[in-house]
């Protein structure tokens, strides 16, 4: 067949589906107990959106986000979020459903389970002497620091402390705060190169056949596979901002590793890593260093920080459900907690459920029996840390042809809220935050959320790292 007839076959059937889309009526037709839907002309060229009143509220305004393009230009973009391979959150539900989930009434306490927070809140008043720890795991939502970096520079502002604490052996998802690179015989590795990583998380293929992860859910391997005659590896981490925030200074680097020797490079002087986890002390102007690993061995990730204030670690973990802590070596979470004074475990996770299921009792067992056993994992590991788990955003899919709320998830939200009061944990509602029901939609036209209807934009994140920030520190006066 001849290209020119391809093409008149091709455009013949866009016009016939163009004029069934310009005749269908609104609700589509109704023969007997059948209703056949086909999309309007105006649904399928995106012309029904209206802004919401919210739009006149200066505070959901979208703004445009600068950031630092690869060549070291500073770029001006809308930032709309973009699809994250292999994560359930970017999987966009477009397919209308025959059936609605029957979901059972869950009965929920009035409580402010910011009382929860009170070892948290009673760290804070000595942070200017000893060092307070946040931990904030998530999954895609925090990707490239957001969310967790307006908690770090609310709380580093308020009460001391410097650096973006932990950070992987090598970044393969960019971050909004530090740049990262990794060098073996002085060849930058890509984001797939560089020692085998291995995560609790993620593609089975990427799997341990031990606990042996470390706190951040993952593990480098330095072997002789990596480049023959050399076990060389070195980090070079600077500030992409190079403003004078807190979080680009630190002067303490920890690494996290069992065996794997080397030396910090600051400011022409080397510091040799000794124990492995003990800080090495840096000048208090440190906002750059490289790091040379040697041998062989694990490295379970660094920390850039200080010896007081509050520092706060951005862990995600893509395509995470929240069920994985259980799988990590308990007496390595327990000695990091322990050693870094964590007073704050973050659990953000749920929203990669809610795509993936369509039946109550489901969402049911995942958060009683699941993340249950998640939470008192941890709180065993961190006697002395708060907890506080901050459930799923609003997200959207096309029922009947109009995108609307997952039924399921102001479900997962109310039973999230009941088991964090059971067992004496804080929890924040994103779900209300946002607004409730249809709040993803709303969200979308004003910028905040992408066209997934699931992922913020930095700008949207921004104002929920703000809600949550402010939410967090008002309990600290109740």
């Amino acid at each position: 067949m001849k290209p020119r007839q391809i093409a008149y076959i091709i455009w013949t059937v866009i016009a016939l589906l163009g004029a069934v889309s310009w005749v269908v009526p609104d609700g589509g037709w109704h023969i007997g107990k059948w209703d056949l839907r086909f999309p309007t002309l105006a649904e399928a060229l995106d012309l029904e959106k209206t802004v919401s009143d919210l739009s006149l509220d200066s505070t959901w305004l979208a703004e445009a986000d600068t950031t630092i393009s690869k060549n070291g230009k500073r770029e001006t973009e809308n930032d709309n979020a973009a699809t994250v391979k292999g994560d359930t959150l970017a999987k966009k539900d477009t397919i209308a459903k025959k059936t609605q989930p029957v979901i059972p009434t869950v009965n929920v306490a009035n409580t402010d389970t910011r009382a929860y927070l009170a070892a948290f809140y009673a760290a804070l008043d000595s942070a200017d002497s000893t060092p307070v720890r946040v931990v904030h795991y998530g999954d895609s939502q925090i990707e490239e620091d957001r969310i967790t970096n307006i908690l770090r520079e609310r709380w580093q502002k308020a009460y001391g402390g410097g650096g973006v604490g932990l950070i992987p052996q090598h970044q393969t998802i960019p971050t909004r705060t530090i740049r990262q690179s990794l060098s073996i015989n002085g060849v930058v590795q890509s984001a797939q190169g560089g020692p085998k990583r291995y995560l609790v998380y993620g593609p089975r293929s990427m799997r341990l056949d031990n606990d042996d992860y470390g706190v951040m859910g993952q593990v480098a391997v330095m072997d002789s596979t990596l480049v023959a005659g050399s076990e060389d590896i070195v980090m070079k981490i600077e500030p992409i901002d190079k403003k004078r925030k807190p979080h680009n200074y630190f002067n303490r680097v920890r690494v996290l590793t069992d065996s794997v020797t080397g030396y910090v490079l600051a400011q022409d002087s080397l510091f040799p890593i000794a124990h492995h986890q003990s800080p090495i002390v840096l000048a208090d102007s440190t906002t750059k260093c490289e790091i040379h690993l040697q041998g062989k061995g694990k490295v379970y990730g660094v920390s850039l920080e200080t010896g007081t204030g509050v520092i706060v670690d951005n862990i995600p973990m893509r395509g995470c459900s929240g069920n994985i802590f259980t799988k990590i070596d308990s007496t390595q979470l327990s000695d990091f907690y322990r050693e870094t004074n964590t007073r704050l475990i973050i659990l953000q996770f749920g929203g990669n459920m809610i795509p993936q299921t369509e039946n109550a009792s489901t969402i049911s067992g995942y958060v009683r029996s699941t993340l249950r056993q998640q939470v008192r994992y941890l709180r065993a590991c961190a006697p002395e840390a708060s907890i506080l788990f901050i459930g799923p955003s609003d997200m959207s899919t096309r029922i009947d042809g109009e995108m609307t709320s997952y039924p399921l998830v102001p479900y997962m939200d109310k039973l999230l809220k009941k088991m964090a009061e059971e067992e004496q944990i804080a929890y924040w509602s994103m779900y209300d935050a946002m607004g409730g029901k249809d709040s993803m939609v709303r969200w979308v036209e004003v910028g905040l959320a992408g066209s997934d209807y699931v992922h913020f934009t930095r700008t949207g994140a921004n104002k929920v790292g703000k809600q949550l920030g402010e939410w967090i520190d008002k309990g600290k006066d109740l």
